[in-house]
Parts: structure tokens; C-alpha cells; sequence
């Protein structure tokens, strides 16, 4: 999760909306790789090699890319070429361009195509007031740092993905609470946006709030559904970071991340949706020449540790049900996964897309949502790819004294790591695999599909002569819902605090017959006929 950082130089280009991203072709993963990024890849890996005792505390850096084994599916040509990576952010950054320059200088390694949407609109001129009160925690500048670390992350996995940035900052309808300055709803907009217009074939978000935060409740939370259901009914995984305080969550008024932090657990909404991979952290367990000293152990260091627990909101998916025994709850469990959280877990989900993006390539198409075929897989442990996070815990250790203790993590399927992490050069091919083959992720996407569709038409009428009273859910509490009647705009209403609105319309002063109804919000439209 977010952590202010220090801000870095250049500059990124940027698109509208509709415009074309990159003009490049997707390559197949199966044909031999064009030798001039062979040529690039194994004289980088050679640099690696040659001086990791320079580079060995480099994060993100060659011990990720040793530890996760991507090197040898880079020698294969399995590099990211053909696919794009979006990455959620609150704020843009014109020195991207120059950050990862620098980096990839550094190692060798070419620099991606970057380009930034903005699905909410334009940035404003100035950071939302309600984003700049936050100050180290959640400002623009914090999304800056923030940022460059995503990009960082992903881009070391799949060197050759083109990163597609999204910018969207939060009030940009409304003035909104302190949770959704910190997890803005645009940021789900924007996943629904990137994945339904196909600009993105894997996202990752490392930002998000807890549950028990957001003044409207439920139904505050559940208004969000729409964006992850639309990224799993178009087969795009989406990936969160579980937070950086252990079982608890940073309030969103903190001053620092967990600086405050709630009094009892708590796990970040995002994450708990079950149609979100949720990415702990890990740490690479590495000697000092780069090669592996054995298992990962869990990511905690002196006032930080991964975050892991149960939701309050979601049930325990069915791809959870096989280890229930392990989490104990009849709730959704996180994580899933775990991959390098040395600069928290806002550095593990955008690592894990990288990886996403090398599968994408070798399946020549969207693979998710991974969920079901991970657990799947997991079942399998090493032979798929699954590399056990057996040691460590996510007791967090607050810098105040105080000790709030965690879950500790074991062999198998564990309630601090999840199924662990990755073994790439395995995993990628596994999950490939399991996508062509098994049923789970075309039935999941077929169940995202019917959910989206159920809470687009949860709209109620009831008749009294000539009046129509009009009642639909599912917005967010507080935002502007634009009513529109056989395509003509009709008014403009505001959800309450529950996510619903109410309207009355005269059918008397409309044409006869069957009339259609949109009431469109943030989120999702919501359509019916009477």
C-alpha cells in the first residue's frame, strides 16, 4: 500500500480517451523471439549475474528476477511483447519516462511503451483538496512515488509489456468521504474502463481501504462491484495489494501509513471482492552470488507486515471452499498470493501483474479471472509453479510498542500467505494450462457476466394511474445518478445513504406504449421498461 517516496524525473506520453494506445502488433510467445530481444534480455541477465553482489539489495531488482525464475522464460522469448499492463493510480507522473530510463539503464533492460488515460476525465490543476489533506499518506505527491514503484514492479517481470497508466483522482463527482479519498471510486471506474475496452490484459492496484472505514457501510462497499465484475466478465485478472499493518488497516485519516490504524482486524475492501487476486507479501530469499537459500518467509520488518484476515462483507468463494479447513472462517480469505513486499505490498501486486503478462503472452489471450484456476493449481504445490511460504508471520510490531498479532505462516495453503508464491518459469505454463483446459475460468466469467447483469437491472416500478414510481439500487451513496426516458436525459437524482433512488414519473405526459428507462452513475447504469 501507499507510502509517500521520494519523487523522481521525466516525462510519460499521454492519451485521451478512444485514442489508440500502441501501435504495436501482439507477437506470439511460440514463435522464435526476433533476436534483437534475445540479444537485449540475455546481456541484461548476464549484467545481473555478473555484478549482483552490487545489485543484490536492489528492490524491485535481479534478486526478483532470479528468485521468481522469469529469467528462464525470458530466454524462451516469453518477455511481455504483445501485451499491456494497466496499472490504477490516484495521480500521474510526467517523470515516469526518465524514472524508468534510469532503471533500465541500470540493468540493461529496454524501455516499455508508457502511456496515461485519465477514465475520469482530465486531472485537474491543483491535487482535490480532500487528496491533500491527507498529506504523506495519500496526496498527489504519495500517488507520484506510488507510481513509479508500480511501474517499476511490473516492468522488471515483463520488460517488454507496454504499461498503460490510469489517472484518476478522487471527488471528481462529489466531495466524498476520507475512505474514498484514499480508495477513490474512480480507480474502479477505471478498472471497468481499461478492461471493457480492452486496454489492458492484466491490472493491479496497490492501494485500497478497510471495510470498516467508509462512513455508508455495505452498501458503500458493494456500489464498487460493478468495475471488478466488468474486469472478470472480460477476462481481465485484477490484482490488489492486501495492505501493509497486518490484520488491522490504516485508517484513512492517518498521518502515515499505519501511523492509525483500526483498533480491531480488518482487511482492505478491494481485496476482499472475490473477484480480486489479493497479493501479500514475501521476501526473495537469496545468497549473496543470486542464487536461491530456500523457501521465501513472510515480508515483515519493524512497523510493517503484509496483511492478511478475513472480510466482513464477502462470503468464502467456492474456489475457497477446498481450503477451508486452513482459514477457518466462512468468509472470503486473503491473500492468495504473496510476491516481494520489501516496499510493502504496494511493490507485490504490480510484481505479480508482471508475471500475469508473461502468461498472457504464452496463452495468446486474457486468462482470467485466476482465482478458480489458481486454487486449482495450488492443489498441485511445486509442480505447478507454487513455491511454499512455510516461515514468518504478519505480527505487526507498530512502531508505537504496541504488538498486534497476525497469522503465522505453514506448509500448504496458510492463513498469512495464502497458497505462498511463484516459481514463474513453472507457474506461467501451469496456469496456461489450467486456463485451455479446465472449466473454471470460462464458468467464472460467465458467473461475473450474470452478476453484472443483475445489478444493471435492479430497478423496481410501481403503477398508480398515470404515475410511475421509479426505485433503484445500487449506487453510490451520495453521488449523482443522470436519468434518462427513451433516450432523452430526464432529470438529474442523487443516491441516499443507502445507494438507492427514488422518482416519481408521469407516464401520462409520454407517448403510449412500452418506454425504456437508464439511470446512470459512476459505476454502472441501471436499466428497466414499464
Amino acid at each position: 500500500m501507499r507510502r509517500a517516496q521520494r519523487p523522481v524525473a521525466a516525462s510519460a506520453a499521454a492519451t485521451l480517451l478512444g485514442a489508440s494506445l500502441f501501435a504495436a502488433a501482439p507477437a506470439r510467445a511460440d514463435a522464435p523471439p526476433p533476436p534483437h530481444r534475445t540479444k537485449v534480455l540475455l546481456a541484461a541477465l548476464a549484467n545481473m549475474r555478473a555484478n549482483y553482489a552490487r545489485f543484490a539489495h536492489d528492490t524491485p531488482g535481479p534478486q526478483d528476477v532470479f528468485d521468481y525464475r522469469v529469467d528462464q522464460l525470458w530466454k524462451r522469448g516469453i518477455d511481455g511483447t504483445g501485451t499491456s499492463i494497466g496499472l490504477l493510480e490516484g495521480w500521474e507522473d510526467p517523470n515516469i519516462g526518465k524514472v524508468v530510463h534510469d532503471f533500465d539503464a541500470k540493468y540493461g533492460l529496454p524501455d516499455p511503451q508508457i502511456k496515461t488515460v485519465y477514465p475520469a476525465g482530465r486531472l485537474p490543476a491543483q491535487c482535490p483538496p480532500g487528496m491533500v489533506k491527507l498529506g504523506s499518506y495519500g496526496s498527489c505527491d504519495a500517488w507520484q512515488g506510488e507510481l513509479e514503484l508500480d511501474v517499476l514492479a511490473a516492468h522488471l517481470m515483463a520488460p517488454y509489456a507496454r504499461i498503460v497508466i490510469s489517472a484518476t483522482p478522487a471527488d471528481t463527482e462529489i466531495e466524498d468521504d476520507d475512505a474514498s479519498q484514499v480508495a477513490m471510486p474512480e480507480i474502479i471506474k477505471a478498472a471497468g474502463y481499461l478492461s471493457g475496452h480492452h486496454l489492458a490484459d492484466v491490472m493491479s492496484v496497490s492501494d485500497g481501504n478497510g471495510e470498516s472505514s467508509y462512513s455508508h457501510g455495505v452498501r458503500e462497499i458493494r456500489a464498487q462491484d460493478p468495475g471488478e465484475l466488468r474486469a472478470a466478465a472480460a477476462g481481465v485478472p485484477l490484482l490488489g495489494a492486501t495492505g501493509d499493518c497486518g490484520v488491522v488497516q490504516n485508517l484513512p485519516v492517518a498521518a502515515a501509513q499505519c501511523g492509525n490504524t483500526s483498533t480491531t482486524p480488518d482487511s482492505a475492501t478491494w481485496d476482499d471482492s472475490p473477484w480480486v487476486t489479493a497479493v501479500g507479501g514475501s521476501v526473495p530469499n537469496m545468497d549473496a552470488t543470486g542464487r536461491k537459500a530456500g523457501p521465501d518467509p513472510v515480508w515483515n520488518v519493524k512497523g510493517y507486515t503484509e496483511g492478511a484476515g478475513f472480510s466482513k462483507v464477502y462470503k468464502r468463494p467456492a474456489f475457497q471452499d477446498a481450503v477451508a479447513s486452513a482459514t477457518r472462517s466462512p468468509m472470503r480469505w486473503i491473500p492468495d498470493l504473496t510476491m516481494d513486499g520489501q516496499h510493502g505490498t504496494s511493490e507485490s501486486a504490480p510484481t505479480l501483474a508482471g508475471v500475469l503478462a508473461l502468461a498472457t503472452q504464452l496463452n495468446h489471450g486474457p486468462l482470467g479471472p485466476i482465482n478458480p484456476a489458481l486454487y486449482a493449481l495450488g492443489r498441485s504445490g511445486a509442480k505447478a509453479g507454487i513455491a511454499d511460504v512455510v516461515t514468518g508471520d504478519n505480527t505487526l510490531h507498530a512502531k508505537n510498542g504496541t504488538v498486534i498479532p497476525g497469522f503465522s505462516a505453514a506448509p500448504g495453503f496458510d492463513r498469512a500467505s495464502g497458497w505462498g508464491t511463484l516459481d514463474a518459469a513453472t507457474f506461467v505454463p501451469s496456469l496456461v494450462r489450467r486456463v485451455r483446459q479446465g472449466a473454471e475460468t470460462r464458468d467464472a466469467r460467465r458467473q461475473a457476466r450474470r452478476e453484472l447483469t443483475a445489478l444493471e437491472r435492479a430497478v423496481r416500478f410501481t403503477r398508480h394511474g398515470t404515475k410511475v414510481t421509479l426505485t433503484a439500487t445500487g449506487f453510490l451513496p451520495g453521488h449523482p445518478v443522470a436519468l434518462t426516458i427513451d433516450r432523452r436525459a430526464a432529470g438529474r437524482l442523487t443516491a441516499d445513504g443507502n445507494g438507492d433512488v427514488t422518482t416519481t414519473i408521469d407516464a401520462g405526459r409520454l407517448r403510449p406504449g412500452r418506454h425504456s428507462v437508464d439511470l446512470t452513475s459512476m459505476l454502472i447504469t441501471v436499466s428497466g421498461r414499464f
